[in-house]
């Protein structure tokens, strides 16, 4: 029977030794909390392991029982680590772990039970046998039995969260599965070792913790990490090794390019093309899907270094379809945006030449009271013609072409020609203009006049009263000047004070009175001014739009 002695302190011996030398190892483990856990895992098994070897060898009684009792307390401690390491890797905090207190303080009272054994006899006694060799013999108490139970059963939980992330990823994590079952295996030895007459009543797990330590940390570490780091993620996600092969990748990925499965071990260029042009260039890929139109993914790449070296990366995929939809449907409109510009620019401007000539040969045509007249169209086709001008700086400072520089304007001029032309346009109503205008010039330019045109005629087209009335007025506050358009409409309510101007919407489609007051709002801000609305008395509503003054005024 020395051979079965000797295969027992063997094995324990090759399971203490070959988890203590996977520790500097398994420092290498870049997560922190999974680290932790299988360093902690090593050495607890290291100590049952030892303790077990010594409590084979030890020579008197009660130095083998102190050996037993401290493999048998770190048996437990290996338990808790083992949790705790197959809840990190899997992405579960342990600190966030509920009733995490509750089961700290069972565990330091079982521990507590194990270490004053030698008072109540309730976890094992010993006596003197000499089968299947000559040595202390431990007799289990029914407490041992129900511990075992428990930690069994937390160790099931571990091993179903590490085979749940293993299934998660869509690559071959097969030898990894196969590891943590061989983890288990040994306990069929400890459950049929009292019926077993060449098996001593130990727990023989140190040996399967030994074999998944080492064939994780040093046949399949990269595999083992690509796991964990390809499964914690919802997004579609690769692992490359340095030289751009494919090492792993998840459910999502592979649902995603299904040309990933089963190619590990395959360069990514000759499995997903699309995605190996943006792993060094990270931006935006396209992919088809199937009749619901392209989707559109972020790429992100991540670089593993190990001194100084790049080991490998992690690609992973953020959906952007509806950003980047967007993106492009702005893209669209502001297509159709320039080219209305060039319509409005070259077409209406052309037009409006030719108008402007012709109406320029009729001075010797007409009386004295139609030269009134004809020098009225001669000023707005020229005007026109202005603004035409106008409305491609700006047009082309909101698609990015350029930059809007305002500069020094006349404000007592558009906003005079701006009342005349409103009084023209709405004879029905009454436009008048409260004390003198200033005359200073303000930072803006010839677009200043679609300013004003659009907010009298908003106060006239929105006015609910049977004679409109609109009020005019101007103030000089120093370093700017207010305007002040009033009405006596029906107002507008305090939550649509800001959202009337469009602002925080998408683009032109937004709740208001349309695009007149957008514009208005995008180039009061664009001149460094503001605009707002205050309730007028006793109904109506006052449009305030304030310019910074130009250091020539």
């Amino acid at each position: 029977m020395q051979l079965v002695f000797l295969a027992h302190v063997g094995v324990f011996a090759l399971a203490a030794v070959g988890c203590l030398v996977s520790v500097p190892r398994a420092l290498e483990i870049r997560h922190p909390r999974t680290r932790q856990g299988m360093v902690g895992l090593l050495l607890s098994v290291t100590l049952w392991a030892g303790g077990y070897v010594g409590y084979l060898l030890a020579p008197s009684d009660w130095l083998r029982a102190a050996f037993y009792t401290l493999g048998f307390v770190f048996a437990f401690v290996a338990v808790a680590a083992w949790f705790f390491f197959c809840a990190a890797y899997t992405g579960r905090p342990p600190e966030r772990m509920p009733y995490r207190r509750l089961l700290v303080g069972a565990f330091l009272a079982l521990t507590a039970l194990k270490l004053f054994n030698p008072y109540h006899h309730l976890y094992f006694t010993t006596a003197w046998t000499v089968e299947p060799f000559p040595h202390l013999a431990i007799n289990h108490g029914l407490l041992y039995w129900i511990v075992l139970g428990l930690s069994y059963a937390v160790t099931a939980v571990g091993f179903f969260m590490l085979v749940e992330r293993f299934e998660q990823t869509g690559a071959d994590s097969q030898p990894l599965l196969v590891l943590a079952v061989v983890t288990a295996v040994p306990a069929v030895a400890t459950v049929i070792g009292e019926q077993v007459d060449w098996l001593l009543p130990l727990m023989y797990e140190p040996p399967g913790v030994a074999v998944f330590s080492i064939g994780t940390l040093f046949v399949y570490f990269r595999r083992f990490e690509a796991v964990q780091l390809t499964g914690e993620r919802a997004e579609p996600s690769v692992f490359l090794d340095r030289d751009g092969l494919v090492r792993d990748y998840n459910r999502a990925a592979e649902s995603l390019f299904p040309a990933l499965a089963g190619s590990v071990g395959e360069p990514i260029e000759s499995t997903v093309a699309p995605l190996a042009s943006r792993v060094d260039d990270p931006g935006v890929v396209s992919v088809d899907d199937d009749g619901d139109g392209d989707r559109y993914f972020q790429i992100a790449s991540t670089a593993f270094t190990s001194g100084g070296v790049t080991t490998g990366r992690l690609v992973t995929l953020t959906d952007v379809t509806e950003r980047e939809r967007y993106r492009r449907r702005l893209e669209e409109k502001t297509e159709q945006l320039e080219a209305l510009n060039r319509v409005v620019r070259h077409d209406i401007r052309n037009d409006m030449a030719v108008i402007n000539g012709w109406a320029g040969t009729l001075h010797e045509h007409v009386d004295e009271e139609g030269d009134e007249a004809l020098e009225r169209v001669l000023r707005k086709s020229e005007h026109v013609i202005e603004l035409t001008e106008t409305v491609r700086d700006f047009v082309e400072s909101l698609s990015g072409e350029a930059v809007f520089e305002p500069e020094p304007t006349d404000l007592h001029r558009h906003l005079d020609t701006e009342v005349a032309a409103t009084r023209e346009t709405f004879p029905e109503a009454t436009i008048r203009v409260d004390g003198d205008l200033p005359t200073v010039t303000v930072l803006a330019s010839e677009m200043l006049s679609s300013v004003f045109r659009n907010l009298l005629e908003n106060a006239v087209r929105h006015n609910d009263s049977d004679a409109p009335e609109v009020t005019v007025s101007a103030v000089d506050a120093g370093d700017t000047v207010r305007v002040r358009i009033a009405d006596n409409g029906p107002g507008v309510p305090d939550e649509q004070k800001e959202t009337v101007f469009g602002k925080g919407e998408k683009g032109l489609d937004s709740p208001g009175s349309g695009i007149g007051l957008y514009l208005v709002h995008t180039l009061t801000e664009g001149f460094g001014g503001r605009v707002w609305i205050e309730d007028n008395e006793p109904r109506g509503a006052v449009f305030v739009v304030e310019l910074p003054k130009a250091d020539d005024a």
